[in-house]
């Protein structure tokens, strides 16, 4: 497995490639690992799940940076450019991990890359998908301001059921309020 040393220089170097980002990694894996620990998973998944997080999005290194700045609407051809992020992180990192591989995914499976469906996501990306949806929306980007906590709260409970997985969004929203991120 990756050191967490190693996945700090990783996420320092996708921080510094991408723009908006500081701090998104690291407050995605504190989501995670808190939403996690209330669902009941033991302390080697916390510890997977953390790592995972961490470098959900370490795959945009890849990327042309000019292509993440962009606040533009994306073409078609960008979208796919972009969402080959998910593929990307393997190359990168040496090995496969299905929290990042599948972070895209969706419950009712018009996600993305492989179109999975409800428990066949790995629980760590279903994890993982709502953690990254609500600190995405709570913070401000090139392309808009922040949403406030309670929209972002409200936007995640819609999502159950169709984007998430609908238990997994029961314990997130028990854990979130009581979250600091750095």
């Amino acid at each position: 497995m990756i050191s967490l040393v190693r996945a700090r220089g990783l996420v320092a170097q996708l921080e510094a490639h991408t723009s908006g980002q500081a701090g998104h990694a690291e407050r995605v894996a504190v989501y995670s690992v808190a939403t996690g620990d209330r669902l009941g998973l033991p302390e080697e998944d916390l510890r997977d799940l953390r790592l995972a997080a961490m470098l959900h999005d370490i795959g945009k290194l890849s990327l042309p940076a000019s292509l993440l700045a962009k606040t533009d609407p994306l073409s078609g051809d960008e979208i796919q450019i972009l969402r080959s992020h998910v593929l990307l992180a393997r190359e990168i990192l040496g090995l496969e991990l299905g929290a990042i591989r599948h972070h895209h995914e969706r419950w009712d499976g018009s996600g993305y890359p492989d179109g999975l469906v409800g428990v066949q996501i790995p629980l760590s990306a279903r994890i993982l998908a709502v953690a990254e949806v609500y600190d995405s929306l709570v913070q401000d980007c090139d392309w808009r301001d922040a949403w406030d906590e309670d929209e972002a709260r409200a936007e995640i409970e819609r999502g159950a059921g169709t984007h998430f997985d609908p238990e997994v969004v029961r314990a997130f929203l028990e854990v979130e309020r009581l979250i600091q991120p750095v």
